[in-house]
């Protein structure tokens, strides 16, 4: 990985809380993060751990309760609206849901049009252009463009989600589980178009997934998050070879593993139930399900350190002292 590559997106002290009645729940806590000019960034944890939630505040659809964020140096969360929606043509999404992310009452054409349309991307004429153009680098054929998403497979309307999303000539896409509702043979296929999408036309994306066998074939950079924190982050080699957060080992050792002779005959698993973020654990947040923690893991909330490719919050950290 390219260390010198430009930041194209930074993310600093991101704080978001939901109320919930007479409870509040941290959804995200603190988190810096940067993406750079060009990588896959993935941005792993399961279910709940506020990842998503961290993509909205990112592409701009919630407003953080504190930090800023940059795009190209510009700061959006202080950002007037008109002035917001210029950049936000550069920063575009993939939704996980094939079947509900494209309006069922318009065709295909007018789908991927309508970004086009209503940013005045050119004359209706042009724009119609610029659909055939996008239905052909995505794998759709152009005498389809008049169907309706219910006439397209799953794999299909990925294709199209993904060819909407590029309408604009974004310059960072925010993946949010874009195979997680496909059939595993279909996954595949999406994931080799969106590698040979971002060869060809220089893109960047933040790829949120809980798959680590996914995130393994696609990723540049990770970061893994827990309730609502980031826990390590680095270059995704080090990351899976090499994982110096206990929450990080204990995910990776639970990810399921096809060859016989890969796997290891004891599992290790994380042990008890996700704290609520609604009440999170003092100190580290994974102490309470840690077999390494001690009275200093329950009190005081660890510092990050970098070593060699990665970085990560932990007293204990696996591989070191």
């Amino acid at each position: 990985m390219d260390d010198s590559r430009d930041v194209l997106l930074k993310g600093q002290g991101l704080v978001k809380k939901f109320k919930m009645g007479k409870s509040t729940v941290h959804a995200v806590a603190d988190v810096d993060i940067e993406i750079r000019t060009g990588e896959t960034l993935s941005l792993v944890g399961e279910s709940g751990c506020g990842k998503s939630t961290l993509g909205r505040l990112l592409l701009g659809l919630l407003k953080p309760d504190q930090g800023k964020i940059w795009f190209e140096d510009r700061e959006l969360v202080s950002m007037k609206r008109r002035e917001f929606q210029k950049v936000r043509r550069d920063i575009q999404c993939i939704f996980q849901d094939p079947y509900s992310s494209l309006d069922p009452r318009l065709s295909v054409a007018n789908s991927i049009a309508e970004p086009l349309l209503i940013n005045r991307a050119g004359t209706r004429e042009e724009c119609m252009k610029r659909v055939d153009e996008l239905l052909e680098i995505v794998g759709i054929p152009v005498e389809y463009k008049n169907r309706f998403p219910h006439q397209f497979s799953g794999g299909q309307r990925q294709r199209i989600g993904i060819a909407r999303a590029l309408s604009l000539n974004p310059k960072l896409i925010v993946c949010d589980e874009p195979v997680s509702a496909l059939d595993v043979s279909i996954q595949a296929q999406i994931l080799n178009l969106l590698t040979e999408l971002q060869e060809r036309m220089g893109l960047t994306y933040l790829f949120i997934s809980h798959d680590l066998n996914v995130v393994r074939c696609i990723s540049d950079r990770v970061y893994i998050m827990y309730l609502g924190s980031i826990c390590e982050y680095g270059e995704a080699g080090e990351i899976f070879e090499h994982p110096r957060h206990p929450y990080t080992h204990f995910l990776l050792s639970a990810v399921p593993v096809v060859d016989p002779d890969d796997r290891k005959e004891d599992k290790e698993i994380i042990s008890g139930e996700i704290p609520s973020p609604v009440n999170p654990p003092s100190g580290c947040k994974f102490h309470t399900r840690c077999p390494y923690a001690d009275k200093l893991c329950s009190e005081a909330v660890p510092q990050f350190r970098t070593e060699g490719g990665q970085s990560f919050a932990c007293h204990h950290p696996l591989g070191g002292e």
